[in-house]
């Protein structure tokens, strides 16, 4: 705020003079100017709110807030390197989110289901992770299964209404006062939660959580991520929280069977052991393994290779296998073709070329699945405590 310049009017002789001129004579009169309504408390001001206990307010605002079906914030989030970045989620009470998070310029999309974080980001914002696996220059075309510490949020973990109702509620000081404030015109409590964290609240009750600025965001039960956030939050209705979920089951259906998962570094351990019989049966098997850059917490991941066989006059013929990587170990990929060469009295030699891509996949086919029903239970879950209709859109067809 630009701070405050006095007048650039300048007083003329006879005004000054005719003003002075007024004063004496009220004086000579024996009359007195009342100016009791320029006072604090006075009838021309509003006296000052009384601030009141922070604890009972801060806590029931907690104690709505945990009941919540779901939590719409947006504002900004940064770990403790990072810049600050623009962040609209919707978090569910089941821990299933979806939303964007600017990362530099670019918008990536966002969603968790089951523990399961996956983002979609373009080129640039690629560019900028250290992912360094053989599919990595597919990320940008496909759903990919992260860390957290690549948004720099866990949603589900910090911004779950029960969870972030707890966080708080851990902040709560023991004394304090509920200062009343205007927020977006509308009377609200500030409450600080220490130095450099505090919440909104609304003024009347019950009182709900409207933002908040907390220095160190982190799950109750402890981690290595911690988030900044300058957030705005409010409950989303019914239809906002159906259409959350709807996208996120489309996302699941339509999308993640082809998602990635920069989680962990593979690599083939090994040079690839390709080998073709006369009838022209070809196989192609190579050895998985982590290069030791692995999620905290993480111990598997799902690995694909797809195996390509040439020759110019029998064509090209195609197959893959898939399996289960444990961190720390190796597993086997193997599959073949056959070019089915008929018996002749004239045998004829082929070359014949392979090639083995390695890829990961952010979820099994059986996996893909269980989170298609993952999202349908929730969504009824969630609905039933919004209010909403909790009817899917795919039921009865």
């Amino acid at each position: 705020m630009a701070p405050a310049r006095p007048s650039q009017r300048r007083s003329h002789g006879p005004l000054t003079l005719a003003a002075a001129s007024t004063v004496l004579a009220l004086g000579l009169t024996g009359c007195s100017l009342d100016l009791s309504h320029l006072a604090p408390g006075g009838l021309g001001s509003s006296p000052s709110p009384t601030p009141v206990a922070a604890g009972p307010v801060a806590k029931d605002a907690m104690a709505t807030l945990a009941e919540a079906p779901a939590v719409a914030v947006q504002g900004q989030t940064a770990d403790s390197g990072g810049q600050p970045r623009e962040t609209t989620l919707t978090v569910a009470d089941s821990g299933a989110a979806s939303g964007t998070v600017d990362v530099e310029g670019s918008e990536v999309k966002v969603i968790e289901i089951d523990q399961q974080l996956y983002v979609s980001g373009d080129d640039a914002f690629w560019l900028g992770q250290s992912a360094f696996n053989p599919d990595s220059d597919s990320y940008a075309d496909n759903w990919v299964r992260v860390k957290p510490d690549v948004l720099g949020i866990d949603p589900q973990a910090v911004l779950a209404p029960a969870q972030l109702a707890e966080i708080i509620t851990g902040m709560i000081p023991e004394k304090g006062k509920a200062v009343e404030e205007k927020l977006d015109g509308k009377a609200v409590y500030r409450i600080d939660l220490g130095k450099k964290n505090k919440i909104w609240v609304t003024k009347e009750k019950p009182h709900t959580l409207l933002r908040m600025e907390i220095e160190e965001l982190a799950p109750v039960e402890g981690g290595d991520l911690t988030t900044r956030t300058q957030m705005n939050v409010s409950t989303p209705a019914a239809a906002d929280i159906e259409k959350m979920y709807d996208d996120i089951a489309s996302t699941v259906k339509d999308d993640l069977g082809s998602s990635r998962d920069s989680r962990i570094e593979v690599t083939w351990d090994g040079q690839l052991d390709m080998k073709c019989q006369t009838g022209g049966k070809c196989s192609v098997t190579g050895k998985v393994k982590d290069n030791g850059v692995a999620a905290d917490g993480e111990d598997k991941i799902q690995v694909r290779m797809d195996a390509k066989f040439t020759n110019s006059s029998l064509g090209d013929k195609k197959c893959d296998d898939s399996g289960t990587l444990e961190v720390g170990g190796t597993t086997s990929l193997s599959c073949s073709v056959d070019y089915a060469l008929a018996a002749s009295t004239n045998p004829q030699s082929y070359q014949i070329n392979g090639e083995g891509l390695l890829s990961t996949r952010g979820v099994s086919g059986k996996g893909k699945d269980a989170l298609a029903k993952k999202v349908k239970e929730q969504r009824k879950t969630t609905l039933e405590k919004a209010g909403g209709a909790p009817a899917s859109p795919s039921e009865g067809n």
